[in-house]
């Protein structure tokens, strides 16, 4: 089957979200267009760049509340988890800053901040210097 491949979003943002399935980095806060959205049934959000995401399923034609839109469904490409969909293409004019973009559900990530996302990556505790030297007086 072969080695994964996991990418990991950039630490020089204050926050970013996570798989609430696995824990893998799926976007940067800082690439978040919208909060207000959506999804099928609950709160959704809307970002521009995303990492760790796979198609599942063919795309589909769907006719949502602001218009008719090209959809491709996406989960996790870690656990498998559908998350929500891409947006392939849209109708309307006014709507076409949505093509490329993501809509994922809300209650399937999870808010980690930068900090908590270094402490996750140190596995190790640290080690007390090898020479400890007394201050001078």
């Amino acid at each position: 089957m072969g080695r994964l491949f996991v990418e990991y979003v950039d630490d020089d943002v204050d926050a970013k979200f996570a798989c609430a399935g696995c824990g893998c980095d799926i976007a940067s806060e800082k690439h978040l267009l919208w909060e207000g959205f959506m999804g099928q049934c609950t709160p959704a959000l809307l970002f521009r760049c995303s990492v760790n995401l796979a198609p599942c399923g063919p795309k589909r034609e769907e006719i949502l509340s602001t218009g008719q839109y090209t959809l491709a469904d996406m989960h996790c490409h870690v656990c498998q988890v559908p998350l929500g969909w891409k947006y392939l293409s849209a109708q309307q004019e006014d709507q076409k800053y949505k093509v490329g973009a993501v809509l994922l559900q809300h209650s399937l990530l999870r808010r980690v901040t930068n900090l908590q996302a270094v402490t996750a990556r140190t596995a190790y505790p640290r080690l007390p210097p090898l020479h400890q030297t007394e201050p001078a007086q």
